[in-house]
């Protein structure tokens, strides 16, 4: 695959989302740097033709075209957009590539035990905070996060204000840009490094995500950070710092110069990512789009225009169908848009198998019409034609189509998406086997609290497997190749000493080989397509059979903490809670929407 796969509505596609999300903001999030030779000229407006290029690319085929895998050069780039009906121009101005700024060198202490300094770490940068649970707390800054981490994890740092008029730390908070190197510190080594994408101050987000130390402050100072690099063994300190004429230990957080930096580069690691010191700029301008709510992406999916034979009151499920297709799309990080090509192969099956009795195999209709939903966009073919193009005009001219930004940003949320499957599935699908869908169209996930490893999805026919090996003699083996869930075993054990290893649930306290016996269990499952945090506002302590119950979606806890039976609605117990393990209810909203899933599909 190369420039030659890129087509013309995958141009114009990647056009619109740089003009959605302003060209700085686009090019940080699909690591391009700025055009230096040719620039695609669309409409009067200028683009960077290597990011165009490359993101035109991934509209096109399904894959990104990175950077530095453009073969020919610049020059191949233009001939290929030229070849595509676009205007480039050549040369620029140096107004438009202003000369790169060199990295400074952060020096940033994690804080000791006190401070929470390894487990903010660990939280934050190590593991990262999902933006959709401190969004309402963001404001302005939502957009910018949302551009910077396209996955949904912020990399978020902070630093406590401080009182002092020109102290290190003053200067340091004051003179560090977006661009630097931050290098994390801790008893005399370094021991992590990470590079500045944003910088911005905000109370409300620090105490969300770190909350506030013994004087009341919180890290209002916030950095978030892209291509964190954890050391495999540390870096002594000692040396670095006093080269540059920082007192050692480090004490505080402190600045230095580029050429400072540069003096110890050879002290330290060789860096394995580029710096890009141009900050990310936000669109101008917001459209009606902006605004666009969960509720209201909620209220189309039930409401859309679907098609109804003669003497029928069935409504047809091609849009349906296509919009859960396009839903699972966002699940597995897949593009949101899609060439023709693609979709006609992948949802064309669906609509055979799930489609209503008797209705045609026309996958051209929902390409097309779902337009008309609010959720959809489509590029390359003419958006003002009234009825359907036929197969032959789709097929030579392969146009882009797939869910807006706006409605696929706000997909990404776990409990959202869920929603959305949620109500086509009660809306949509009576009479179908909906579990069997879901699983077909690549949500089989959905079937437990646990969702799959990954593996699970690739394991094909397990029973009559199973079956082949039953023979006489020792049970076969045979080789099996997944990657497995981390887990931290401490915080299972903490949630089961804070209890005295009882259930929540039912309050037994199981003995096994003479020892207490209980189970951690996630509420928001870590397999996707939960991809849920391994941490103590996510865990319930449980005895095995409500564990099992629990993430089979047989029992749930309702918004006053009784725990119900999902298919009776009768109640079972109280949720049994201590005060020293609060539980987020961000993951018993998710979990009781997953047993309404299961409640739906199986009645």
């Amino acid at each position: 695959m190369g420039l030659g796969d890129i087509t013309r509505a995958g141009v114009l596609a990647a056009v619109a989302e740089c003009q959605r999300l302003g060209r700085e903001t686009f090019r940080h999030r699909y690591s391009f740097g700025r055009a230096l030779t040719y620039v695609l000229v669309v409409d009067g407006d200028s683009y960077d033709s290597k990011a165009i290029a490359g993101v035109a690319h991934l509209y096109s085929v399904g894959t990104l075209l990175p950077a530095d895998d453009f073969s020919g050069g610049a020059h191949t780039v233009a001939q290929r957009l030229r070849a595509l009906g676009f205007t480039v121009k050549d040369g620029s101005t140096t107004a438009d590539h202003p000369q790169q700024v060199e990295p400074q060198i952060l020096l940033q202490p994690r804080g000791g035990a006190r401070l929470r300094g390894a487990e903010n770490f660990a939280k934050s940068v190590h593991r990262g905070i999902r933006i959709a649970d401190i969004h309402d707390v963001l404001g302005d800054q939502a957009t910018t996060l949302n551009a910077l981490y396209p996955d949904g994890i912020a990399r978020l740092w902070g630093t406590t204000p401080t009182a002092q008029a020109n102290n290190e730390k003053v200067r340091a908070l004051r003179d560090r840009r977006v661009g630097d190197d931050v290098y994390f510190y801790t008893e005399n080594h370094f021991f992590a490094r990470a590079r500045i994408l944003h910088l911005f101050t905000s109370p409300p987000v620090a105490r969300r995500v770190w909350g506030a130390d013994d004087d009341n402050a919180t890290w209002e100072h916030i950095m978030a950070l892209g291509d964190v690099e954890e050391f495999s063994t540390l870096v002594l300190a000692a040396p670095v710092l006093r080269r540059m004429n920082v007192p050692v230990p480090l004490r505080s957080l402190t600045l230095r110069s580029p050429e400072n930096y540069r003096g110890v580069l050879p002290l330290l690691p060789p860096k394995s990512w580029r710096v890009v010191p141009s900050p990310p700029v936000p669109p101008s301008g917001t459209t009606a789009s902006d605004d666009f709510t969960a509720e209201g992406l909620l209220e189309q999916l039930g409401s859309l225009h679907t098609h109804r034979q003669p003497g029928s009151k069935a409504a047809s499920r091609h849009q349906p169908l296509s919009l859960l297709w396009a839903i699972s799309r966002i699940s597995a990080d897949r593009p949101r848009l899609t060439p023709w090509a693609l979709f006609r192969a992948e949802v064309g099956p669906l609509l055979a198998e799930f489609g209503l009795p008797g209705s045609k195999v026309t996958p051209e209709y929902p390409f097309w019409h779902l337009r008309g939903s609010g959720l959809w966009e489509l590029h390359g073919i003419d958006r003002e034609a009234g009825s359907a193009p036929g197969v032959g005009a789709l097929d030579s001219t392969q146009p882009v189509a797939g869910l807006t930004h706006t409605s696929a940003e706000l997909l990404r949320d776990p409990l959202i998406r869920l929603q959305a499957v949620i109500k086509l599935c009660g809306t949509y699908f009576d009479g179908v086997d909906q579990r069997e869908l879901l699983d077909r169209v690549g949500l089989a996930g959905y079937a437990t609290a646990d969702g799959l490893i990954d593996g699970d999805e690739d394991s094909d026919d397990q029973e009559g497997t199973a079956a082949t090996e039953r023979a006489t003699g020792p049970a076969a083996r045979r080789p099996r190749t997944f990657s497995e869930l981390v887990r931290d075993p401490a915080i299972a054990r903490e949630v089961k000493e804070l209890h005295g290893h009882g259930c929540q649930v039912c309050g037994k306290r199981l003995q096994y080989k003479r020892r207490p016996y209980s189970e951690a269990a996630h509420i928001r499952g870590l397999g996707k397509p939960h991809n849920g945090p391994d941490e103590l506002p996510n865990l319930l302590c449980l005895c095995p059979n409500h564990h099992v119950l629990f993430d089979g979606l047989e029992i749930y806890v309702d918004v006053n903490g009784m725990v119900r039976n999902t298919h009776g609605g009768g109640s079972v117990e109280q949720l049994r809670r201590h005060n020293g393990h609060r539980i987020d209810e961000a993951h018993l909203d998710y979990h009781r929407a997953l047993c309404e899933l299961n409640r739906v599909t199986r009645s």
